[in-house]
């Protein structure tokens, strides 16, 4: 099911020389003009190259279909600052799994790029739970790929190692389930929050500070959690995929999710989130 209209995003652009006020042309910069509104979306070098929102959409949906997968798919666009960027996701309604009876999480392949270069043609492979009737939703990361609009960038190609994927989201449950057994208490949660996301760089090192409302907001958030799913890895991750998924009430909603999105999957490579382990509380 294609949840969408192309006509959204697939609209013309081209690439067009960039000029001063007098009159002179700029080497070796061009823009990127939405010939049928003339509003220009972008300014780049030389080398850059435009990969059309239509082609992305289209090549992600034509991997799917080779892989053969499912017909049991719906797919979403968001078009987002006059079309300089586009969000998109495709979510499998047979490809499931269950940690714990009801807890239902399935396949999806999200897709992100823009013609203003503050996103990669990208994609990732992960998985969307749904717990409860409000619609909240929480993004696991598997696998991702991303590039540069550059001549080397293969979307076809690209399209259909998001595929591969799918395997591993299969073999997640495992995973999933020894995060709910790995027990936690409420200060591994505000250290982890205050090492990682909460963590504010200064140009002295040596002096560490903490973003207290991001961490107040953090800390409620692993309250809410660990009352529907206790005191445990498992919580704690889904406090951390709200905080990101939450974004709509901000002045930039998909910009604040795409950042959020990658600070949570930094976060998941510090020693203190993979130094949790089933059974234990350090």
């Amino acid at each position: 099911m294609l949840d969408f209209n192309s006509e959204e995003y697939n609209f013309p652009v081209e690439l067009q020389p960039v000029f001063t006020e007098e009159g002179n042309e700029i080497q070796n910069h061009k823009c990127v003009v939405r010939t049928d509104t003339g509003d220009t979306l972008g300014l780049h070098g030389n080398q850059y190259r435009i990969i059309p929102h239509d082609d992305v959409v289209n090549s992600i949906i034509d991997g799917v279909n080779a892989a053969n997968l499912s017909t049991d798919y719906e797919v979403n666009v968001s078009v987002i600052d006059n079309g300089r960027k586009i969000r998109g996701e495709i979510v499998f309604g047979d490809i499931i799994q269950q940690p714990s009876v009801g807890d239902i999480i399935k396949y999806r392949i999200s897709f992100f790029n823009s013609y203003d270069g503050s996103w990669a043609f990208a994609q990732q492979a992960n998985a969307l739970r749904l717990w409860c009737l409000n619609g909240c939703t929480t993004p696991d990361l598997i696998a991702r790929s991303r590039f540069k609009h550059t001549a080397s960038v293969d979307v076809l190609g690209s399209a259909d190692k998001v595929i591969s994927g799918a395997d591993h989201f299969m073999n997640r449950a495992e995973e999933w389930q020894s995060w709910m057994k790995s027990q936690l208490n409420d200060d591994q949660a505000e250290n982890f929050f205050r090492s990682t996301l909460c963590k504010v760089t200064t140009k002295q090192k040596q002096v560490e500070k903490t973003n207290e409302r991001q961490l107040e907001n953090l800390i409620s958030g692993w309250q809410d959690e660990i009352r529907l799913l206790g005191r445990n890895k498992w919580a704690l991750y889904n406090c951390l995929t709200s905080w990101a998924t939450h974004t709509n009430d901000l002045r930039a909603p998909h910009v604040a999710r795409y950042n959020r999105e990658a600070a949570i999957s930094n976060a998941m490579r510090h020693n203190l989130w993979t130094s949790m382990k089933e059974g234990r509380v350090i």
